[in-house]
């Protein structure tokens, strides 16, 4: 293979890259590889490649190949810090963001990428006194680049500074209205603060942005929809305690004093739901109520938050029950604690999910 021929194939592999056929890209340059072992050039093209496709075992091998090639290839290290934060190798990820700032101190990337792993380290505490400066530094050198401020917003919010956090977040949002990251931290910080209107609108935003961010807005989605119907676990406390008041202090044959009872319930829950119904943009109303049927994690959930509910209507509606007040109680918080656990388990398998 001539020079001129090698150069052209690299060169049609990163524009398949830039379309995002990493596949096509992959194929490509292994044969090129074949031809010519220490193309580094070609090897940094392959670990993106790798990258892309989260396969970052063999990121980390290309990049190895190409700085054997090629010592003092900045990309190279780059994308070998990249792969090292995915692969949780944490000393490692360091070194070789450190040398990619070693080797180019005047590029924002490598001082970012020192940010980065220090963000993704979660086992230990966060060290924002080199995280903060990195992420200073990046964006000091590119102002212009969103993922700097991005960056930086992170560090913000580990540090609890929520304020300072959605300034980054937006003006990563301004030069880049399509970056799902920034978007997805703006919601969660909204959501935080009880702003639920503003965090369906974005995460529903980040879902409609691709695969992986699908999958990330979608549970977000649902988080945000539990936080909607935690309050009605009051309504279900009060529904069951003002009927079993209500058993007590009437005869089994007090029936209008019950639909009176029953009406009250029926009210409070009514309440709820329009208020829980005014927290959603109504466009985005019905893809929440999808989302949430098909989540297990809200299900159980609302079954949890609802369970003294049906305990109060058993008592009401099942005369008999009316001197077990206490049973009816007790199997009604057994029903919730369990379905609750079990909403906890779901939640936790799908961020697991997601991190796979």
């Amino acid at each position: 293979m001539s020079g001129e021929e090698g150069a052209g194939r690299l060169q049609r592999a990163r524009a398949l890259l830039d379309l995002g056929r990493p596949e096509q890209a992959a194929a490509l340059l292994a044969e090129a590889l074949a031809e010519e072992p220490g193309n580094a050039e070609a090897w940094c093209a392959m670990a993106r490649c790798r990258y892309s496709q989260r396969d970052y075992q063999g990121c980390l091998e290309a990049t190895g190949q190409a700085l054997v090639a090629r010592p003092g290839m900045v990309v190279a290290w780059r994308f070998r810090a990249l792969a090292l934060i995915e692969l949780e190798q944490w000393e490692e990820a360091w070194n070789a963001a450190g040398e990619a700032v070693r080797l180019e101190p005047e590029h924002w990337y490598g001082h970012m990428l020192v940010a980065k792993v220090l963000l993704a380290n979660t086992s230990g505490r966060f060290h924002e006194e080199v995280a903060g400066p990195a992420a200073a530094r990046a964006r000091e050198l590119a102002p212009h680049e969103p993922d700097t401020h991005f960056t930086i917003g992170l560090v913000f919010d580990r540090s609890n500074r929520p304020a300072e956090a959605e300034q980054s977040y937006r003006e990563a949002l301004r030069l880049a209205p399509e970056h799902r990251g920034a978007r997805n931290q703006l919601a969660l910080i909204q959501m935080r603060r009880g702003d639920n209107y503003g965090a369906v609108q974005g995460f529903a935003a980040v879902a409609a942005t691709g695969e992986g961010a699908f999958r990330a807005g979608e549970h977000n989605l649902r988080v945000v929809t539990v936080r909607l119907i935690a309050p009605a676990r009051w309504i279900s406390l009060g529904s069951f305690f003002l009927s079993e008041f209500l058993v007590e202090s009437q005869s089994t044959s007090g029936w209008p004093a019950r639909i009176v009872c029953l009406a009250v319930v029926a009210a409070a829950w009514t309440v709820w739901l329009l208020w829980a119904v005014r927290q959603v943009p109504q466009p985005l109303r019905q893809p929440l109520l999808r989302s949430g049927r098909a989540s297990r994690y809200v299900g159980l959930t609302l079954a949890g938050v609802s369970a003294l509910t049906l305990a109060a209507l058993a008592l009401l509606l099942v005369p008999p029950l009316a001197g077990q007040a206490t049973a009816v109680l007790v199997v009604g918080i057994v029903v919730q604690l369990a379905a609750l656990s079990a909403a906890r388990r779901a939640a936790e398998q799908e961020r697991a999910a997601l991190r796979g």
